[in-house]
C-alpha cells in the first residue's frame, strides 16, 4: 500500500469513525447505545474487509486486471453475506432494537460520500 492509499484509508476510518461516534451519542441519549455500538461496529468490519479487498485487487490488477475485478466481486459477495448474518444475528438472537443498528451502519456508510471527494475513481 503506498503512502497515498495509507493517507485515504486513514481519511476514512476518521469520517466514518466520527460519523459514527456520533450516531452511538445520539442513541445513547435514548438507552440504545449497545445497539449503536453494534451498528457502529458492523460498520467498521464492514470498512476493514473493503479496504482490504481493494488492497488485494490492486494487487491482482497489476498482473491481471480481471482477476482485479474477480477480487472485488467476491469482495462483494462475501461482505453482503457477512452483514446478513451480522444484522440477523444482532436482531435475532442478541434481541437488539432494529433502528440505532441500521441507522448507525447507514450513517457511517453515507460518510463515505464524504471520502469520495476529488476521486474519479473508486480505487483512487
Amino acid at each position: 500500500m503506498n503512502k497515498l492509499q495509507g493517507g485515504h484509508l486513514k481519511q476514512a476510518f476518521r469520517i466514518q469513525g466520527i460519523i459514527g461516534v456520533i450516531a452511538v451519542a445520539i442513541f445513547a441519549t435514548q438507552g440504545q447505545w449497545l445497539e449503536a455500538i453494534y451498528g457502529f461496529l458492523i460498520g467498521i468490519a464492514n470498512l476493514l474487509i473493503l479496504v482490504n479487498s481493494f488492497a488485494r485487487a490492486d494487487r491482482k490488477a497489476e498482473h491481471d486486471p480481471k482477476q482485479g475485478i474477480q477480487v472485488l466481486y467476491l469482495s462483494a459477495v462475501i461482505r453482503f453475506s457477512l452483514l446478513a448474518v451480522l444484522f440477523v444475528l444482532g436482531l435475532q438472537a442478541f434481541e437488539f432494537a432494529p433502528m440505532p443498528v441500521v441507522l448507525t451502519f447507514v450513517a457511517m456508510q453515507l460518510a463515505q460520500v464524504f471520502n469520495l471527494k476529488g476521486k474519479q475513481r473508486l480505487t483512487d
